[in-house]
């Protein structure tokens, strides 16, 4: 009898002394670094979200105001900037050029026609850029 309790303390899971202080010591660190690897996609994955929704509301600034451009009369429009206005703590500047084009290959600009870009000074690809012409309230072909 004496003979089968031994055997059964060889079994660690079956020992009455349990754990050591170094097994859960140890226990524990690889648990820690098994929290440390899952968190750290999950990080990366937030601060990506942050870049996101910061492009996101800069080009909605970005189109509102060429909407705003598109919509101004043809001879009032000029080169300019907006006030500039802050996302997430950085503030940021909307510029916007308002420059002849020439359509036809020419090398005469068209004085009917301009290029409208709109732009964000602190971010160089956040660019909006159309071709404003003025018909008269005509459809046809620019002469």
């Amino acid at each position: 009898m004496r003979h089968q309790n031994r055997l059964t303390y060889l079994d660690p899971l079956k020992s009455p002394a349990g754990f050591t202080l170094v097994e859960a010591m140890v226990s524990v660190a690889l648990l820690a670094l098994v929290a440390v690897g899952a968190a750290a996609p999950y990080l990366a994955g937030l601060q990506s979200m942050e870049v996101q929704a910061e492009s996101m509301l800069l080009d909605s600034r970005l189109r509102s105001k060429m909407e705003e451009l598109v919509s101004t009369s043809f001879g009032s429009l000029s080169s300019g900037s907006d006030d500039p206005f802050t996302i997430n703590g950085q503030s940021f500047t909307i510029n916007w050029t308002v420059a002849p084009v020439d359509l036809d290959g020419d090398t005469i600009t068209e004085p009917t026609a301009v290029r409208v870009t709109v732009s964000v000074t602190e971010r160089p690809n956040h660019t909006l850029t159309t071709i404003r012409v003025n018909n008269e309230n005509k459809v046809g072909k620019i002469s």
